[in-house]
């Protein structure tokens, strides 16, 4: 149960990519910037799993899945590229984000299609991930989901 949660986790954290790359807005604002890359990130992890992972999570991740699980980059990599965790759909909506410099907070919700070992991980999350600008990058350095109860 542990383990589905934590891959719900990299589901919101997913909360966060793309298909073909990082793509990072040159125009508009450090808020539009980041709710660009939350939306990538989760269409990256969709898209290219593992992949994502070295796109978006900085080296040093502090990753809290809903069951309370911290986790790193190197196990949320190990979770995607073994196939058991496998997402069809990360939808991220009610985008908020506040900037303190090079340091950026993001809230928001997704719903999530998507097995863990053969486990349903679908549902409805709230999520918090915190950005870090580093040699002119954006990564996220920790974050947090919840499921909610319906």
């Amino acid at each position: 149960m542990k383990n589905v949660l934590a891959i719900a986790l990299l589901c919101l954290l997913s909360l966060s990519l793309a298909a073909a790359g990082q793509k990072t807005s040159k125009k508009g604002t450090v808020e539009d910037q980041i709710k660009e890359h939350e939306q990538n990130w989760a269409q990256a992890t969709i898209k290219e799993g593992a992949a994502a992972v070295d796109q978006y999570e900085a080296d040093d991740i502090i990753d809290t899945d809903p069951s309370g699980r911290v986790t790193d980059k190197a196990q949320d990599k190990i979770d995607l590229s073994s196939g058991d965790l496998k997402f069809q759909s990360i939808e991220v909506s009610d985008l908020k984000v506040h900037v303190y410099g090079n340091t950026a907070v993001a809230a928001g919700t997704s719903m999530t299609k998507g097995t863990y070992k053969g486990q349903d991980i679908s549902g409805k999350y709230r999520f918090t991930d915190t950005w870090v600008k580093r040699n002119g990058k954006w990564q996220a350095v920790a974050s947090q989901s919840t499921k909610i109860q319906r």
